[in-house]
């Protein structure tokens, strides 16, 4: 048997000492090697998770084929926001889900449509015309350039809401935004296009992609299209 005089002199040797101090060092590299392996693989989970929240233009497969307003489109299923959707009738109204890449510094950013019947829209450049110029406040609110800002009064039931729209055009770009109704939250605007003779789009996105109007048309067209919405 070791005595204790014996024990204590080979736990403070040298190379006992390395040994400990070696042994300590494996192991806290094991667990940093672990702590970033689990931080990558959530990242990764993250990663894949974001990318599948959100439709994609190109995406190769079947499609649907859908009849609004005597026009027939082929829409791909991940496009639709409900289940209930994806198959193939005649609809009254089609609510889908684009990826703009409108966002701030170019993000992807999730852009709500639902299209309609024109017959039973009208679109935000004739409301502008008919309801919202008489609804303007005096005042004018700064923002994007090249659009004019104008609150509506509240009182005729437009609370927090505010009108931008392009000055210059014929057909104007035309948005509706709502302030956040709570803290930390971001405005929502409406849009309502003519897609062609017989249905009509109505956009809702966030605010942050006010900024981007110029090319907001021209963004969703090309999912328009995928699909022969135009």
């Amino acid at each position: 048997m070791v005595n204790n005089g014996v024990m204590a002199n080979l736990s403070t040797s040298p190379d006992h000492q390395h040994l400990r101090n070696v042994g300590f060092n494996l192991a806290a590299i094991v667990l940093v090697v672990t702590l970033v392996g689990i931080g990558i693989a959530y990242k990764i989970d993250d990663w894949s998770r974001d990318s599948q929240k959100l439709p994609m233009l190109r995406t190769a497969g079947p499609t649907i084929s859908k009849v609004i307003g005597g026009h027939q489109l082929f829409v791909p299923p991940a496009w639709f926001r409900t289940a209930d959707q994806r198959r193939e009738e005649f609809s009254e109204r089609i609510d889908l889900i684009f990826a703009l890449p409108l966002g701030p510094n170019g993000r992807v950013s999730e852009i709500e449509v639902t299209l309609l019947p024109l017959s039973r829209v009208r679109s935000s450049a004739l409301l502008l015309d008919a309801v919202y110029l008489h609804q303007f406040l005096p005042e004018q609110v700064e923002g994007p350039v090249g659009l004019v800002g104008k609150p509506l009064k509240s009182a005729e039931g437009f609370q927090n809401e505010t009108v931008w729209y392009d000055p210059l055009s014929v057909e104007p770009f035309v948005a509706k935004c709502i302030a956040p109704i709570t803290n930390g939250a971001s405005g929502t605007c409406v849009r309502t296009v003519p897609l062609n003779d017989k249905i009509a789009a109505t956009y809702i996105f966030d605010i942050s992609i006010i900024n981007e109007w110029k090319r907001f048309d021209a963004e969703a067209a090309t999912w328009l299209n995928r699909i022969g919405g135009i």
